[in-house]
């Protein structure tokens, strides 16, 4: 640059032009080729310099050996600040000895030094740091990959684009300090339901830096503090490989009982808890035979099946005393129900029938499993505690939903325990065992009729986020279901004639076969330990009286019918309430609400008309649909069958009719939004069928997002078939551009506001943590849903005739021919023509059928699907955030059993399956006792510090999508 004058400038470029504005000779700068080329040449001298310097090896203790610099003179010479911009008539001469420069501290740097162009050209001083020196890699293999032989880059500062807002890393709730701390000023909070105690000032914790705190129900702080186990390896999905807790107890049998050795306890594991045979399986095989410590000679005469034997037998089998001291497994109970005969059949009388034998596990026993499991007391809350929230911006603190442990009905549930009074001379601890169950039956193959019909139990003082992980183990299988099986027609035709008991006495005596089992599961046991607790030595060292409570019970809409003893759609369908069939549309308007809390059902009114009812049955032997119980029963949709969980826990105050929480998996996903769906594309059916097509192809030009979040869609969306609840869920996120515009104008604006509202209504539903505001927010959102479904209803759907699609007709069609083959296999509707007659009409039946006509069809709101939307909220604010209770988890504990289905011989594989899971959990076990082997991943493959910004792998094998 030449200054021209005391008031103006010049700047000249290597190219010889001049610029009078320095904007402009900067722009120029970016565009100037010959200046570009020389300081292309400077660099290429600092690059053949860089590389002349000897590469830096391994020392002795794996670390890198820095270039021989002198430290204290480089960073003289880089902190030196360069001279100001050349006069214009200086330029020309200036660079030779500028690049020298340049070339003398690059040449004392080494290799490792990384210069940016940038750098070169401000004036800002450059420290060691930023230079990156000493980090130059260590000399590799020529087998090496690139990615393994590229220069590590470490200590390198992001642009300040990046670093303008630092990352907050995630959190767990804050812990308790380990010394006596002045509690914080405690601020009361909105809600009186959730006072602590009136005696003594809760304890509570400091703020995190999400401004959370825990407040406990007592005074001091508890004894067992989960929360202090967790880091944060535990809340990210970068896996680790940590060694387990060893047993300090020796093994009188040997450290691999039953199993001989090393060896085959890797076999026998491997095989059993090696999941789905894979590619990965097959490694893992490999491994374990080519491990240092694996001795063929081991495995060659080891007694496979009777270590199988032992591993799977229970107290009941032969030769299962041997776990008593840990599990007595699973036990065999037939299950007795009694069929009643009215005075219509020809033998008129109550008779015992055997159902089944059904398999169980003692719920004591399971719950005394658990409290013995290391691993799983570490992370098992004792005590609950309110999350709340203070926030700088609000004037006070804002409860906070998302754990069960957390919930008000944790908090009331040991609110009441510890308020109670004790057990005579006992001064134990007592620590409320919260139980959640799952039930569903599922098939087990794709082709065949192998079904089963578990129960799971899961534990509502571990954190849902470890319950939902299929690789922790914590769903409890603790019984196997049975429906009537085929021989109960033979039965009933013993003393009807062989006309049998009609459908619906067959019905009634399916429910009662479903509560005779839950009875057997609620035993004497159970409600001895439900009023007195049960005293168990922890893994703390600590002995506590554990007093076991039903919290929820999360199964779909069928299921919930037969837990409530309702009817299945009738006259009040919902399994919660009493609002009658015409009156479920009504979501979110005020008269909704309040009827949903004063028709809220109770067992007091049931258990008295069920009691009179089923005096008319078993004792007059009438009819279970005759006219007398129809007239007692038929107008609240009750059935005249004894509730278990009434009968068995309602003295202690249970409401199984509040467990039964909403599900968001079959109420929304595979309910409602599937309904609206369907409807939408019959109503672009009416309008023109070329429109079917757009949608389609709209959704397949919607790109992926995440391997998890959106999915690529199927090429024909529109037929909806083999779709899983996540794939209906992916189309309600991508369902607003996909749709707008096929509409005329009016009601375009009308399905638009309805898409997006019930896109905002289920993201809020599915929020995995909850507080007070947005429940509130939540409140109204469901109030305006109410309102868009029934001005769809009212102004879009009247304005079309509507009729089936074709995929609608097709499931029709099929439908009627499985109940035409099984009408036929029970004697029923069968050709008595012979000869020709009969060759006829095989030949009609394999003949094509033409396509049946296209049925109207209406859009119907008066659905307990969508009435069961307006209870989202209240079991939120009773429970925690419906993630916790979904029935998601139950579904995909599905894959187990499924799984061990593939190692039985496929004919009596219930009792197989009963020992297969007790193998897998006494190996488990046996493992936890034994050091656990590193993880398979391959080095720097994947993060292995969570407090990295980011991490760049060797390979895309294994990643994690942002």
């Amino acid at each position: 640059m030449h200054l021209a004058g005391p008031s103006a400038r010049s700047f000249k470029c290597t190219c010889t032009r001049e610029f009078a504005q320095e904007s402009a000779y900067t722009k120029h700068q970016r565009s100037c080729t010959k200046g570009k080329k020389h300081l292309f040449s400077a660099l290429s001298k600092a690059k053949d310099l860089l590389g002349s310097v000897k590469r830096p090896k391994l020392d002795a203790n794996g670390g890198r050996q820095v270039a021989r610099v002198s430290m204290e003179s480089l960073s003289t010479q880089l902190h030196r600040p360069l001279p100001p911009p050349l006069p214009s008539d200086q330029v020309n001469a200036r660079p030779s000895a500028e690049s020298s420069n340049v070339h003398s501290v690059l040449s004392a740097a080494g290799p490792a030094l990384d210069v940016p162009c940038s750098s070169l050209q401000g004036n800002t001083p450059m420290s060691t740091s930023t230079l990156n020196i000493g980090a130059a890699p260590a000399e590799t293999d020529d087998d090496s990959s690139l990615a393994q032989r590229r220069t590590q880059r470490t200590g390198v500062r992001m642009p300040l684009r990046y670093r303008q807002l630092e990352d907050v890393l995630p959190q767990p709730p804050p812990s308790i300090p380990s010394r006596a701390a002045p509690l914080p000023e405690f601020t009361p909070s909105s809600n009186p339901t959730h006072a602590p105690s009136l005696h003594s000032t809760p304890f509570r914790t400091a703020r995190n830096v999400f401004g959370l705190i825990r407040q406990f129900f007592s005074s001091v702080p508890p004894t067992h503090d989960p929360e202090e186990a967790t880091t944060l390896e535990d809340i990210s999905s970068i896996p680790t490989a940590s060694p387990a807790d060893l047993d300090s107890v020796a093994e009188p049998q040997g450290p691999f009982h039953p199993y001989p050795n090393q060896s085959s306890f890797k076999l026998g594991n491997w095989y059993w808890n090696g999941g789905v045979k894979s590619q990965q399986s097959f490694k893992d095989l490999l491994d374990i035979v080519g491990s240092p410590d694996f001795d063929p000679g081991d495995v060659q005469h080891t007694p496979w099946d009777k270590i199988n034997s032992r591993l799977g037998a229970s107290v009941d089998d032969e030769g299962g005393d041997e776990w008593e001291d840990e599990d007595v497994g699973w036990r065999k109970t037939p299950v007795v129900i009694q069929v009643p005969f009215s005075r219509t059949t020809a033998q008129p009388d109550v008779r015992p029938y055997v159902a089944a034998d059904l398999y169980h596990r003692p719920l004591v026993s399971v719950i005394r499993e658990k409290l013995a499991n290391v691993h799983d007391d570490e992370h098992f809350h004792y005590e609950p505690y309110e999350l709340r929230w203070q926030p700088s911006h609000l004037p006070q603190e804002v409860n906070i939903q998302g754990e069960l442990y957390t919930s008000p009905a944790f908090m009331q549930a040991h609110r009441e325990l510890q308020s109670s009074p004790g057990e005579a001379g006992c001064d134990l601890p007592r620590v409320v065992a919260a139980l959640m169950f799952w039930s569903d039956a599922t098939q087990l193959t794709t082709f065949g009729n192998a079904k089963l019909w578990p129960v799971y139990m899961y534990f509502g003082n571990e954190s849902k986020y470890r319950r939902c992980r299929p690789s922790c183990h914590l769903g409890n299988h603790v019984a196997y279901f049975h429906k009537l099986p085929d021989s109960f027609k033979d039965f009933a035709g013993t003393y009807t004639e062989g006309k049998g008991i009609g459908r619906e006495c067959t019905t009634h005596c399916q429910r009662e076969l479903f509560q005779a089992q839950w009875r057997i599961l609620l035993d004497d046991e159970f409600l001895e330990a439900y009023k007195h607790g049960i005293v168990i030595l922890c893994c703390d060292g600590i002995v506590r009286r554990f007093y076991p409570r039903v919290f929820t019970y999360s199964a779909d809409y069928p299921e919930k019918v037969l837990i409530a003893t309702i009817r299945q759609l009738g006259g009040c369908p919902c399994s919660r309430c009493l609002t009658p069939m015409n009156m479920l549309h009504h979501l979110g308007t005020s008269g909704d609400r309040q009827q949903r809390t004063t028709l809220a059902r109770s067992d007091t009114s049931r258990s008295q008309l069920v009691a009179t009812a089923r005096d008319i049955i078993y004792t007059n032997n009438l009819g279970v649909d005759s006219a007398a119980v129809e007239s007692i029963l038929k107008s609240h949709s009750w059935v005249p069958n004894n509730n278990a969980f009434s009968d068995t826990l309602g003295p202690f105050g249970f409401n199984i009719f509040i467990a039964l929480v909403v599900d968001l998996l079959h109420e929304v996903e595979l309910g409602v939004w599937q309904m609206l769906l369907i409807h939408l594309l019959r109503i672009l059916t009416t309008l023109n069928k070329d429109l079917i097509h757009e949608v389609d192809r709209r959704y397949r030009q919607v790109p992926p997002f995440g391997p998890a979040t959106i999915r690529r869609f199927s090429s024909n969306t529109s037929e909806l078939s083999n779709m899983a609840a996540r794939n209906f869920e992916d189309l309600l996120q991508c369902s607003i551009p996909v749709f707008d515009g096929l509409f005329p104008d009016a009601q375009n604006n009308v399905v638009i506001s309805l898409l997006f509202t019930m896109a905002h209504w289920h993201g809020l539903a599915k929020l995995r943590m909850h507080s007070d505001l947005t429940l509130n927010i939540l409140d109204d959102i469901t109030t305006d849903l109410g309102e868009h479904f029934r001005l769809f209803k009212e102004t879009v759907c009247a304005s079309y005739q509507t009729h089936e699609l074709d995929r609608e007709v097709d499931a029709r069609s099929r439908r009627q021919e499985r109940e035409a083959a099984k009408r036929a296999e029970n004697g029923k509707g069968k050709e008595k023509g012979k000869g020709k007659e009969k060759a006829s009409g095989k030949q009609s039946r394999d003949a094509p059928r033409p396509r049946q006509p296209r049925r109207k069809k209406s859009f119907n709101i008066q659905t307990y699907k969508f009435h069961a939307l307006g209870d989202y909220v209240a079991s939120i604010r009773l429970f925690g955030t419906t993630d916790s209770y979904s029935t998601e988890p139950g579904e995909l504990e599905h894959r187990t059993p499924k799984g061990r289905y593939q190692h039985t011989d496929k004919r009596a594989f219930i009792h197989q399956l009963t020992r297969i899971e007790r193998r897998e959990a006494r190996l488990r076990r046996i493992k936890q006792r034994q050091s656990q082997q590193g993880s398979h991943i391959e080095a720097n493959a994947i993060a292995s510090d969570p407090q990295l910004h980011h991490h760049i792998g060797l390979s895309e094998k294994t990643y994690n999508e942002l």
